[in-house]
């Protein structure tokens, strides 16, 4: 019987328990079966005739393959398939305790690197970045006084002068003029007489006719016109023992006012005549016709300029002037000098007019002015460097003028002819100890509350002093100097 050999299958890897390793980029993993056959143990087959006789007769086959079942050991590797089933391995359980081992020392390190970089920021921000220190001294003080002392303003000098105290000042004019259109709010009576021309015809004589002013013409509908002037009529001519008569054209205006007057032309089968001539002969042979029509006679309400309009045009131009030169003022004058009240004069006026009289029927008129403004100003550090002057003597070595003085001006007198302005002033000024900031840093830098209390008492000149610091929890001056803040009051 032939010599069967049994297969034996060792270390097979299932798919399932091979998972790729995610978290480390491996590649995947082929699971690698290997066969190897062993030998049965050794039995006697029970062989039939059949097999007994073809063991005798191909022996040579039979030893083929037994040669070929002795044969080295198949390797069968098997291709990875997502989804199988896997077997743990030893080295798979290895990796993942490995990870939780690093995962469990990465959540205590990271706290504790965070601890310490916080801890680290806020001592170097709270200890080292943040720190400054606040010195606020109030020094001694002394206060100089001057009262009622005189000073002359003058334009015409180039400096000052102490002794005399006469400071150098600027005499300004300001030249303006303007012209504006007002509105009358008057109401006056509008009565206009009509008024015309009339030709006066002689057809009476040849002698001459005297009319004196304001002889009478009637209308044919009884309205009166008179004669503006004296006039004489000339004579009419004699022609074959006929009169030619003579004319003259003369002025004339109603007798009285409205627009009733305003008549159309007399000339056709239309005469004026003469009242003075009638019952005479001359009623007759002198009469008056009219080529064109009267006109302007009125009646009515129209606009009257009156006194009240003018005085209020007048104040109302004035007053544009003077906004227009104190709008010169912001461009003209330097900022650095100084205009005291006083010293400006009011608008000295050099003309004004207008187009109208009190009593014209008129609804607008236009009222023109021209007018000027003087205004001495001056440099008040001038003033201040004199008044320092009449201190400097009383001065301590030690002190120095802290602040402007404090000045009083009264009593200003301008002579806008001259350039001069005299003024009365009472001034307070105070001086300061001197205090070198740069060694108060030198001396506090570093100490700490009790320290800074002994050095600053023993410092000359401080009245008071108080020191903050900054965080609240440092307790002593930084040793940096930019650190270190000084005010002196």
């Amino acid at each position: 019987m032939r010599n069967v050999k049994k297969k034996k299958v060792v270390d097979i890897y299932p798919p399932h328990t091979l998972e790729k390793n995610s978290s480390t980029g491996g590649e995947e993993e082929n699971i690698m079966i290997r066969i190897e056959s062993i030998p049965l143990p050794q039995e006697k087959p029970r062989l039939s005739a059949r097999q007994a006789r073809l063991v005798k007769e191909e022996p040579e086959r039979i030893g083929l393959e037994k040669e070929k079942t002795i044969e080295e050991p198949e390797v069968y590797e098997a291709p990875f398939k997502p989804g199988e089933m896997r077997i743990k391995t030893r080295r798979n359980k290895d990796y993942l305790f490995s990870r939780f081992a690093r995962n469990k020392l990465l959540s205590i390190i990271l706290p504790l690197v965070f601890i310490g970089f916080f801890i680290s920021s806020f001592y170097y921000l709270g200890f080292v970045v943040l720190t400054k220190a606040e010195v606020l001294i109030i020094s001694k003080k002394l206060t100089f006084s001057l009262d009622n002392d005189q000073v002359l303003i003058d334009k015409n000098i180039a400096e000052a002068n102490y002794s005399q105290k006469v400071i150098p000042g600027n005499l300004f004019i300001f030249p303006e003029n303007d012209e504006k259109e007002f509105k009358s709010t008057g109401q006056g009576k509008d009565e206009q007489q009509a008024k015309g021309i009339i030709t006066i015809i002689n057809n009476f004589s040849s002698a001459p006719q005297i009319l004196v002013a304001t002889t009478r013409f009637e209308a044919p509908d009884g309205k009166i016109f008179r004669l503006d002037s004296r006039i004489v009529i000339p004579g009419a001519a004699m022609k074959d023992g006929k009169i030619e008569p003579s004319s003259i054209d003369v002025n004339v205006t109603a007798a009285t006012s409205g627009p009733e007057y305003n008549i159309i032309a007399c000339n056709d089968n239309c005469k004026f005549t003469i009242p003075g001539f009638k019952g005479t002969p001359k009623f007759d042979g002198f009469y008056g016709i009219s080529n064109k029509p009267m006109a302007g006679g009125s009646l009515g309400s129209v606009p009257m300029v009156t006194a009240k309009d003018l005085k209020k045009a007048e104040d109302a131009i004035l007053k544009n002037i003077d906004n227009k030169i104190n709008e010169d003022f912001k461009n003209k004058i330097p900022n650095n000098l100084k205009i005291l009240d006083g010293a400006k004069s009011g608008i000295k006026i050099a003309k004004i007019s207008s187009d109208v009289s009190i009593g014209d029927f008129r609804q607008s008129f236009t009222v023109t002015a021209a007018g000027e403004i003087r205004v001495i100003a001056f440099r008040e550090q001038d003033l201040i460097e004199f008044i320092r002057s009449r201190f400097d003597a009383q001065k301590p070595e030690k002190y120095d003028y802290c602040g402007d003085p404090t000045i009083e001006y009264k009593d200003v007198k301008p002579d806008f002819e001259k350039g001069t302005l005299k003024l009365t002033i009472s001034v307070k000024q105070t001086i300061c100890y001197h205090l070198s900031q740069d060694e108060i840093k030198k001396n506090v830098a570093g100490k700490n509350q009790k320290e800074l209390e002994i050095i600053l008492k023993s410092i000359d000149g401080i009245e008071e002093v108080k020191v903050n610091l900054f965080p609240f929890w440092i307790k002593k001056v930084p040793t940096n100097f930019n650190k270190i803040k000084i005010s002196v009051d």
